[in-house]
């Protein structure tokens, strides 16, 4: 039987509790309560009694490996005083995927590194799993920064919240992303707005 919180696979793993029970418990419930409701946690060796595990989606492929877990924390008296899923509680209720947000780079940054590598990362989108992202790509002339043009989907298959890419030129961009599972597609995310126009300045 496989461990049901492995960390030694290089493939990712999502395990994900029923969202409508996980948005039902509550803070200041008691241990068994949310047993009752959510069923025993998951055997975690890595975590505390306190905090039980009923959840993860776990990501090796990011380049620092990263687990997002669902979580329940309990106080001294055995009640529920922490409740946190890899969402922000922006839970799908249909499956569908929901709303990317973008995290990095933080919108209205002006970077001044060459090569324009370009870091981007987003909370992961809930819904049923796995889920793909698109992400998109337009640029603006630095002598009119508002008008943006030329969008572009760098990739459509991207199976993490993260891409890198050269941003091609001297000029403000933007980037937007959407999540694709197969009962459908988000919206797509709000813009992250970038600038690669500003120069740096050396003293002397």
């Amino acid at each position: 039987m496989q461990d049901p919180f492995s960390y030694a696979s290089t493939e990712p793993e999502f395990v994900q509790p029923d969202y409508r029970q996980w948005e039902t418990a509550q803070i200041g419930m008691s241990r068994e309560e949310v047993v009752a409701l959510l069923g025993p946690p998951l055997k975690d060796p890595y975590r505390a009694d306190a905090n039980c595990s009923y959840g993860h989606l776990q990501m090796p492929m990011l380049p620092q490996r990263r687990t997002y877990v669902f979580l329940i924390g309990y106080d001294e008296n055995e009640r529920v005083f922490r409740k946190t899923d890899p969402f922000m509680g922006k839970l799908s209720l249909d499956g569908t995927p929901s709303k990317p947000e973008i995290i990095i780079p933080v919108s209205g940054t002006a970077f001044t590194h060459y090569p324009r590598v370009l870091d981007c990362r987003w909370y992961p989108s809930s819904g049923e799993y796995p889920i793909t992202y698109t992400i998109e790509e337009s640029c603006a002339s630095p002598l009119e920064p508002e008008i943006f043009y030329n969008p572009v989907e760098l990739d459509t298959e991207i199976p993490i919240p993260f891409y890198m890419f050269n941003f091609g030129g001297s000029q403000p961009g933007r980037i937007r992303v959407k999540a694709r599972n197969r009962l459908g597609e988000s919206e797509w995310s709000d813009y992250c707005y970038f600038d690669f126009s500003i120069r740096e300045t050396k003293p002397g």
